[in-house]
């Protein structure tokens, strides 16, 4: 009979655990989900931009070096002897530029025969090579369409091209872009072109280095993976890794959709679902596009989802064997058990408790600081603390996922590192990155710290600040508005992943100055998610109101006002989370 008791306990309680679980993973799922997607993505917009103006900045050393030329050429111009030296120093000077040259109008120099083009290139072996293009290579009509292009009187980027045969010599022809400027006499008549030659190859190659670059640190081991490419607004390919795609058309539809400025999309591409970032090169007719397999931009969600979902199908097991030992040991003394488990539950949470600082309110003749921990159980997962050094401030708080045992044993080896690491290491982001490693280490629960640390100088009032997924704080101060209301603001975070969720993260800092008179107001998820018995929430908003309401900045009356507030929300209600506020207030000078 007793057997058969413990059994249906134990399934009763593994229905309501399994029921949670899978609320739990669905919800960790698609917000786990939207965030990594919402980082990738920033991710490869940033890679994006940066070799856009990578690229921007290689066109502008071609312009720059144009412009800078052109008066010299015109103070010669009527030497054509000397445009030969003009031409060499280009090329010379600006490894970029691999060929210069000027076409002058027909019979400008009845010297030089009809047509008179010197050029300087840069030939296969680095070496530069002076010359004057023989007129057999210009036909009638092409004459004429640069006589047009001379009386235009503009400069322009030319569209991408393969140069001649004949123009390259023995080498293999390459891919150019060529920016043309317009030569005048010293009448300010139009009288030539400067066309200078920009290799794309070299381009493509700097593009391909980062392409491999990108490829090795994010999706080592996928069988598709991301790639730039550059077209035209015609839809024609300038840039591709795979070499055989030059100069093909890209897909009809996504190459009108390109022809706008900037944008993204998702769309199937040579077969494959990615997602599509591009931005038009700016004085080109070129736009710039990075293409990134929607297997690559989930993939890192994807497996966190997963050890979430196994860390929590061993976590089921676990509690499954263990009801049932448990009830199986309690079915007849049960209430000695309870009562032995319920003096060790207070053994345990007055052992938590002499963990933090003591005493719970610092008062000082600069700065008052006031904490309170309110666990939800005997023994919870939230903590804070704070000590000062050299004149320093050094405080934390943090929040465990989960609750109970398991949340304690992490509380107390986060508030251990903290203490430690805090006394010698000065910058929060160093003291966030040490602590992290330590979790992902020491991490067999898998659980997670949302947390917060603090380095106030209290002699400046410079507050350094790093935000590991936590909430916010607010910043109260004691300037007045018009309506003679309190400034409440929250100070900006950055978005940076809580403790014991990724290796090696790179935390980042904020810093702020504090004036006198401000407090800084932090809480856990136990103040704006307490709920009543119809399960509304507290929110921020009551929080801020709250705050706003409060007619100084004294921490203590502070966190006496907060309490009593949400204690008034709440009602009967059973306390579902740990709570944790804490108080600092910079005094007047």
């Amino acid at each position: 009979m007793k057997q058969s008791l413990s059994a249906q306990l134990t399934y009763r309680i593994m229905a309501v655990v399994l029921v949670m679980m899978a609320i739990i993973a669905g919800v960790v799922y698609y917000t786990v989900r939207e965030y990594m997607l919402d980082e990738v993505k920033e991710r490869y917009l940033n890679i994006l931009l940066e070799n856009q103006q990578e690229t921007r900045r290689w066109l502008s050393d071609v312009y720059v070096a144009t412009k800078n030329n052109v008066h010299e050429i015109e103070r010669d111009i009527d030497d054509p002897d000397k445009m030969f030296d003009h031409m060499e120093r280009i090329v010379r000077l600006n490894p970029t530029i691999v060929c210069s040259s000027i076409l002058f109008e027909s019979d400008y120099y009845p010297s030089k025969g009809k047509v008179f083009a010197p050029c300087a290139r840069i030939d296969i072996n680095g070496r530069v090579i002076v010359s004057r293009i023989d007129s057999t290579y210009y036909s009638h009509s092409y004459c004429q369409l640069y006589q047009k292009e001379i009386q235009r009187d503009t400069s322009y980027w030319t569209k991408p091209y393969y140069e001649s045969t004949y123009y390259a010599g023995n080498q293999k022809p390459r891919q150019l872009m060529t920016y043309v400027y317009p030569l005048h006499n010293h009448e300010g008549r139009p009288v030539a072109l400067l066309a200078v030659d920009m290799s794309l190859e070299d381009l493509r190659t700097r593009l391909m280095r980062e392409v491999k670059k990108m490829n090795d640190t994010y999706e080592r081991g996928f069988q598709q993976q991301s790639y730039f490419f550059v077209i035209d607004k015609g839809g024609t390919i300038i840039m591709h890794p795979d070499k055989n795609r030059m100069m093909t058309s890209f897909d009809k539809n996504i190459g009108k959709l390109m022809a706008t400025h900037q944008g993204s999309c998702m769309a199937e591409i040579d077969g494959v679902k990615s997602c599509m970032y591009y931005r038009s090169i700016k004085y080109t007719d070129l736009v710039m596009g990075i293409v990134m397999p929607e297997t690559v931009i989930l993939a890192n969600g994807l497996m966190l989802n997963i050890i979430i979902l196994l860390v929590m199908v061993v976590g089921l097991v676990a509690i499954y064997l263990f009801c049932r030992l448990q009830i199986k040991e309690i079915a007849d003394p049960f209430a000695a058990q309870k009562a032995a488990m319920e003096r060790e539950l207070v053994i345990a949470h007055d052992i938590q408790m002499s963990m933090l600082p003591q005493p719970l309110t610092i008062d000082h003749s600069a700065w008052t600081i006031v904490a309170s921990l309110t666990p939800a159980r005997d023994v919870g997962g939230d903590l804070y603390d704070y000590f000062v050094r050299d004149n320093h401030l050094f405080f934390c708080i943090g929040d465990v996922s989960g609750k109970g045992v398991p949340a304690a044993l992490v509380m107390a080896t986060v508030c251990s590192a903290f203490r430690l690491l805090a006394e010698k290491e000065t910058e929060p982001e160093r003291i966030a990155s040490h602590m992290n490693d330590t979790m992902m280490r020491n991490n067999d629960l898998c659980l997670f710290v949302t947390f917060l640390i603090g380095e106030l100088d209290l002699s400046t009032g410079k507050l350094r600040y790093c935000n590991a997924g936590h909430k916010a704080p607010y910043l109260l101060s004691e300037k007045i508005k018009v309506k003679s209301e309190k400034l409440v603001d929250t100070i900006p975070v950055e978005r940076n992943l809580p403790l014991g969720v990724m290796p090696s993260w790179e935390f980042k800092a904020q810093e702020t100055v504090l004036e006198s008179g401000t407090t800084i107001f932090l809480y856990t998820d136990g103040l704006d998610e307490a709920e009543d018995a119809q399960h509304h929430m507290f929110g921020k908003e009551r929080i801020h109101q709250t705050l706003q309401q409060e007619s100084s900045n004294d921490p203590h009356t502070l966190i006496e006002h907060m309490t009593q507030a949400v204690t008034d929300f709440v009602g009967g209600n059973e306390q579902s989370d740990d709570l944790t506020m804490m108080a600092i207030h910079l005094r007047e000078k």
